[in-house]
């Protein structure tokens, strides 16, 4: 069996640093990683989907802003029509999850959906 002998100098000296740095260094990023991955909160088991909602007026108009405005419509819902939602609601909007908002008072949550 052959050993291999190497000579140590200065360079070789200072490369194997190094990459014993590097290898130190995805070390730690890693353990950092999983500590935020095992520390992140756990996702809430209460049966519920996200926020959906249903249009209760024929052609509810879907608008660009939260504000009576006739040039900011861009879209309008039929009755009955379904869309995804968010939990927010501004100035009697509620917003969509498109960036879009509808008048709060003419949709409503779709049952098993969680609209806060």
């Amino acid at each position: 069996m052959k050993v291999l002998n190497v000579k140590w100098n200065a360079k070789r000296v200072l490369i194997a640093l190094a990459l014993g740095l590097f290898v130190w260094m995805l070390y730690v990023q890693g353990s950092e990683q999983r500590a935020v991955q095992s520390n992140a909160e756990p996702a809430s088991d209460t049966g519920s989907a996200p926020c959906r909602v249903e249009a209760t007026v024929a052609d509810l108009n879907v608008r660009s802003a939260p504000a009576e405005n006739p040039a900011n419509v861009v879209d309008q819902l039929a009755e009955g029509e379904e869309v995804d939602a968010t939990t927010v609601v501004q100035d009697g909007f509620r917003k969509l999850t498109d960036g879009r908002w509808v008048f709060a008072e003419y949709v409503r949550a779709v049952d098993g959906t969680d609209c806060g």
